[in-house]
């Protein structure tokens, strides 16, 4: 009777084991799809940062900052998110003095996703910033746009005393 007993605790172990291989698999497969996002959450604002320290010489004081920068740098056939969106996944220190953040060693945190992931696929978005304040340099600069389209985008503005 143990002797049997004892198989099926085996093949019940062994059913367990085998079943929850491809259930850890997909439940890996799944956060990293996530991470996905955030990574790309994390590259376009920093590019944007960046590229609004480049074109504007002040630090940004909101995300209203950033909107020419996401206009002209994300063209709307390859938004992954819309700019509110991107607001959701991203804090940024706006009241951060820029001086302190280009000499702190190691960078001061400026910037990080709400998710709480560290995930990039340009580098640590702090180091980024802190970088480019240091040299002036942007290595991960954008031009042309994000995506397979990039370009500018044509918006039709009525030429002024037109009546219209």
């Amino acid at each position: 009777m143990s002797n049997t007993r004892s198989k099926r605790l085996i093949v019940t172990l062994a059913v367990v084991v085998l079943l929850s291989i491809p259930c850890i698999y997909v439940v890996n497969v799944l956060r990293g799809l996530a991470s996905f996002s955030d990574a790309y959450a994390s590259d376009w604002t920093s590019t944007f940062v960046i590229d609004h320290l480049r074109t504007s010489s002040d630090w940004p004081s909101d995300w209203d900052d950033l909107r020419d920068e996401y206009d002209r740098l994300a063209p709307a056939s390859h938004y992954a998110w819309t700019f509110e969106e991107l607001q959701t996944r991203v804090w940024f220190d706006w009241d951060a003095d820029p001086n302190v953040v280009r000499n702190a060693d190691p960078p001061q945190e400026v910037f990080r996703l709400t998710s709480g992931r560290q995930v990039s696929f340009n580098g640590d978005p702090n180091e980024l910033i802190r970088n480019y304040l240091r040299t002036g340099e942007a290595p991960n600069r954008v031009d042309p746009p994000i995506g397979p389209h990039g370009g500018p985008r044509h918006i039709d503005v009525p030429a002024a005393g037109n009546g219209e």
